[in-house]
């Protein structure tokens, strides 16, 4: 016997995960997408101006596609990977591969703003702003009841966490693991070595440092603009958030060679790194997807992609028939966990080990780094191997 409740599923937290979990699980439902509910405490406006550059693979813009895709993307064809101070390093080429591109970039308001449009077109019902204060479980009927900041509640049969934050604002986790390492993240004018471009094939740097890893990213078709994510401990981010630009155009000359010369900075942030997630996703009527569930380190450009892949496979797992069946819908929730376990403890377990391998100066390590890479780059089938790890996950 059913119980009434305001809603089927909340969704908390509306922005990339939360708002395509929301989107997919409305295509599924059909005539019952009113039955989803999204709350979110920023007003759209806000968050569609966050100019923040996000890494997406392509396996993920395909995803994203039934719903919406920016057009104004940017892809990126190749990736060139090195090691300072080291002959090692690998080409990864989307031809190899089959794709269209390896990934794409884009920036985090235009997707929020895409994606929004096309859950409230679906009928996704959408509250923002809309703080949830307070959330706990009914005493009769064991259903989740949102209290939201204005004092209004809503009574779920399913909430769905996809709200995280950054590393360090995301509260109590199973398991964190601080780097010492922060982030300086910019966008950049620069002019890539001419011998390393192939064609109109857009080309991503990863540079991998003894402080840690320094990242380029195509954010125009011409190569000529780029988002710079540069790793590095706390004291020499902060210092070099206070060098002129020239200064800091002349370390990153330093870093990179004549394979790049950044020509122009603008405004620069800086946030801490760190990794962090919950072994458990679920908890009765409650689940974590996305940054909800783990922040990872931007190394390896996982963590949205992974995310997504939670929303993709809860998707998958619930449907109106049993989301109001106490026990039915436990069962589709723990076949949920299982089927991510291998996924995010193998991409858990590969950032971790790329942090910690390569943002370091022993030279054994460092003899085992070059080696790794050059093989890569003369095995194809060890490369292609590596890459599709990196696109698509082990998600079942």
């Amino acid at each position: 016997m059913s119980t009434h409740t305001d809603f089927d599923v909340a969704v908390v937290g509306a922005g990339p995960v939360g708002l395509a979990f929301a989107g997919w699980l409305a295509l599924a439902w059909g005539e019952r997408a009113h039955r989803i509910a999204l709350f979110d405490a920023k007003p759209l406006d806000h968050s569609a101006q966050d100019p923040r550059v996000l890494a997406l693979a392509d396996a993920t813009r395909l995803r994203l596609t039934s719903l919406a895709f920016p057009n104004t993307a940017t892809p990126i064809h190749h990736i060139h990977v090195s090691e300072q101070g080291s002959f090692g390093q690998v080409r990864m080429k989307s031809e190899e591969l089959g794709l269209r591109a390896l990934g794409w970039t884009v920036r985090y308001g235009e997707l929020v703003n895409s994606l929004a449009a096309a859950v409230e077109k679906r009928g996704v019902q959408v509250f923002r702003p809309a703080q949830v204060r307070f959330a706990h479980r009914s005493a009769t009927d064991s259903l989740e009841v949102l209290e939201l900041d204005s004092g209004q509640e809503y009574t779920v049969n399913l909430r769905v966490d996809a709200e995280g934050g950054l590393y360090g604002e995301a509260g109590e986790r199973d398991q964190v693991v601080d780097y010492a390492q922060w982030a300086l993240v910019s966008e950049v004018s620069a002019r890539v070595e001419p011998s390393l471009l192939q064609g109109g094939n857009t080309l991503a740097f990863e540079r991998f440092t003894s402080e840690g890893p320094l990242a380029l990213l195509p954010i125009s078709q011409d190569q000529a603009r780029y988002s710079l994510v540069w790793c590095a401990p706390k004291a020499l981010v902060e210092e070099r958030m206070g060098l002129p630009d020239q200064a800091l155009m002349a370390l990153l000359h330093q870093q990179f060679g004549r394979r790049v010369r950044v020509l122009e900075l603008s405004h620069r942030k800086a946030f801490p790194l760190g990794m962090n997630w919950r072994d458990k996703l679920v908890q009765g009527r409650r689940v974590a997807i996305g940054n909800a569930a783990q922040i990872l380190h931007p190394v390896a450009g996982q963590g949205l992609n992974l995310g997504l892949r939670d929303a993709a496979q809860l998707t998958r797992c619930i449907d109106p028939a049993i989301v109001a069946d106490e026990h039915r819908l436990c069962a589709a929730l723990d076949e949920f966990e299982r089927a991510r376990v291998v996924d995010r403890r193998s991409v858990v377990k590969m950032t971790d080990w790329m942090v910690k391998g390569f943002s370091n100066s022993n030279p054994l390590l460092g003899a085992g780094r070059q080696m790794a890479l050059n093989v890569m780059e003369f095995t194809p089938p060890l490369r292609k191997q590596f890459a599709e790890l990196m696109l698509f996950g082990l998600a079942v």
